[in-house]
């Protein structure tokens, strides 16, 4: 089913927490069952946050002082990119890309970013890309 409205995409995410029992991890998956275009839009609205969303897209739980950040952040922020660490000279940012529909992770020089991640394993891969290139 398509959900185009805003009040469909509400009763969806009540359904999806309620069948979640607020864990989630167990929501990650659910919102992985939808489809594409829908999971997105949840997921870069204001009916998740984005340590969900982070859950969602890269299939892992962040360090404990990401969580944290994630957390208190509505998802509807990360497609203007979430801060959420610094390694060397660079920046780490959570953000989504609304023309590959892809969430990532990207090192940013303060002018650029230098290399975006995607997928499990995408901040580990932004850092070690960070300590390689900004330092």
């Amino acid at each position: 089913m398509a959900y185009t409205s805003n009040s469909e995409l509400d009763s969806l995410a009540d359904e999806l927490y309620e069948a979640s029992g607020d864990d989630d991890f167990r929501l990650a998956e659910l919102l992985r069952q939808l489809p594409k275009e829908t999971a997105v839009r949840l997921c870069t609205s204001d009916l998740t946050n984005a340590l969900q969303t982070y859950i969602y897209a890269f299939e892992e739980e962040p360090e404990i002082g990401i969580y944290d950040l994630l957390l208190l952040q509505p998802s509807s922020m990360i497609p203007r990119g979430i801060k959420i660490g610094n390694v060397e000279l660079a920046e780490i940012v959570f953000g989504f890309d609304k023309k590959t529909n892809l969430f990532f992770i990207a090192v940013w020089n303060g002018e650029k970013f230098i290399k975006a991640f995607s997928g499990p394993g995408a901040y580990r891969e932004a850092v070690k890309c960070a300590k390689e290139q900004c330092a």
